[in-house]
């Protein structure tokens, strides 16, 4: 079990939980944009309901704090991601939207409290856990919450999400290879929409951090209308 930072808190953990609080307030608003035929009804989100999707974070959420707390979190030795999303929407897929939405709120408190109880040293390491709050906390739900915004029509609300998670990571606190993931996330909503500038300055940053993007970026739909010019936008820069 990892115990508390001795100053009980740092940088790193306040970013962390500002960008989990950013991300409730983005699902409470995107999910309550929905009209409850769009939150329940099936394949309206891919495969899955808008309510499938909620549930699906939450889950994670979950996962990552008992990760972060040294305890068993409930995934099973050798399946794969796509085996786990499947077994949490067959465990999840009868419970109501009331259900979901309270669980969804536990696994961020759950979170936050986590993390709050994880070193700073911890945090930091090469082979931490903060990719893992990435992936399973705020950069996870920057994926979703685009669908679950597409869904609604609810572009600016989820323009204001990512806008906060933007302002969070340039601070400069994050692990730069955690940052640079959430960057280009977000330069992906700015692409699909249209916003090239917005959507260049960002993989410029997301790329020169962490360069492997690039390979990536390169057969990326999201970023489709950039391709040609993602090689220069990854060439480092004085100001990079």
């Amino acid at each position: 079990m990892v115990t508390a930072d001795p100053t009980g808190s740092s940088p790193l953990h306040d970013d962390l939980v500002e960008m989990l609080t950013a991300t409730r307030a983005a699902e409470h608003d995107l999910f309550d944009a929905l009209s409850p035929d769009d939150r329940e009804a099936p394949k309206r989100i891919g495969e899955w309901s808008a309510k499938d999707v909620r549930a699906h974070l939450a889950a994670w959420r979950s996962v990552e704090a008992l990760r972060l707390a040294g305890e068993p979190d409930g995934t099973k030795e050798g399946e794969s991601d796509d085996e786990a999303n499947a077994r949490i929407q067959a465990d999840r897929g009868g419970w109501s939207w009331e259900r979901v939405a309270v669980e969804a709120d536990a696994s961020i408190d759950a979170l936050i409290a986590a993390a709050r109880s994880t070193t700073r040293d911890e945090l930091e390491r090469p082979d931490g856990l903060v990719a893992g709050i990435g992936a399973n906390g705020a950069n996870h739900a920057l994926a979703h919450l685009a669908d679950v915004a597409a869904l609604a029509g609810a572009h600016t609300r989820y323009a204001t999400f990512t806008a906060a998670i933007e302002a969070i990571v340039l601070r400069g606190r994050l692990p730069e290879r955690d940052a640079a993931v959430m960057l280009y996330n977000i330069a992906c909503f700015h692409a699909l929409a249209g916003e090239l500038d917005d959507a260049r300055r960002l993989l410029r940053i997301a790329l020169t951090r962490r360069p492997e993007l690039l390979e990536w970026a390169q057969d990326d739909s999201d970023v489709a209308a950039l391709r040609d010019e993602l090689p220069s936008l990854a060439e480092p820069t004085p100001e990079a």
